[in-house]
């Protein structure tokens, strides 16, 4: 690997190590999917640094990629934009933490994995395996929740739709005030839509991986 195969790498082991300095007055920040997902990602960049020819690299990479991009979009569209202050706001917070894990991070793992690793020939088992991460934060969340952690209060989750100690529980539907933007809906379902979002998410970057190794392709032929 080049040193210029390096420089995104390096760039984002820098933007994920910052955000974690900045969090360290909150640990319990630490248990949302968001800081999570970067870690893991920042440990398979490390490892191919470190040890390039580990074979499960690439499948690891691939189900950090799907991770860090739905919280990127996730957060882009939908939270931060609700947030006091708005989206440049929400960005800014934790003397800029927030811009490392939401965005920065994310840009450069799209920068490194189209780059460096869209070559291997990826295949559509690897979008079901990309459902492995964030089944397991919720079993996480879950062993948490029964070892008496709590968010915000009484949350059993880090998140309100994990919140199977709302009133809507494991698969009710609550609707208060009569208001659809006050809807709640059972943390089954909620568990569901996010896993059926991460497999969209997946099979939207193994096309993208696709084209990027058709075009390479191309050019090896027109090369030749």
């Amino acid at each position: 690997m080049t040193k210029r195969a390096h420089f995104p790498k390096i760039l984002l082991l820098a933007s994920t190590g910052y955000a974690v300095l900045s969090l360290l007055h909150w640990p319990l920040g630490f248990t949302f999917f968001t800081q999570l997902s970067n870690l893991y990602l920042a440990a398979v960049v490390l490892l191919q640094l470190l040890q390039p020819e580990l074979r499960a690299l690439p499948t690891l990479k691939f189900g950090a990629l799907v991770s860090i991009f739905v919280t990127f979009f996730v957060y882009l569209t939908v939270l931060g934009p609700v947030m006091p202050g708005g989206l440049a706001a929400a960005y800014m917070q934790d003397h800029g933490a927030s811009l490392c894990l939401h965005l920065l991070t994310p840009v450069l793992a799209f920068w490194d994995f189209f780059r460096n690793d869209a070559l291997y020939p990826y295949r559509k088992r690897h979008a079901l395996l990309a459902l492995l991460p964030p089944l397991a934060y919720f079993l996480f969340i879950l062993l948490l929740g029964q070892l008496g952690v709590r968010w915000r209060g009484d949350m059993t989750a880090p998140y309100p739709f994990l919140n199977y100690g709302s009133r809507a529980g494991w698969f009710g539907f609550l609707c208060e005030g009569g208001s659809v933007r006050q809807l709640q809906i059972g943390t089954f379902y909620a568990v569901l839509a996010l896993l059926a979002l991460f497999y969209a998410a997946a099979r939207v970057l193994l096309l993208l991986a696709r084209r990027r190794r058709n075009r390479a392709a191309v050019r090896e032929i027109d090369h030749h």
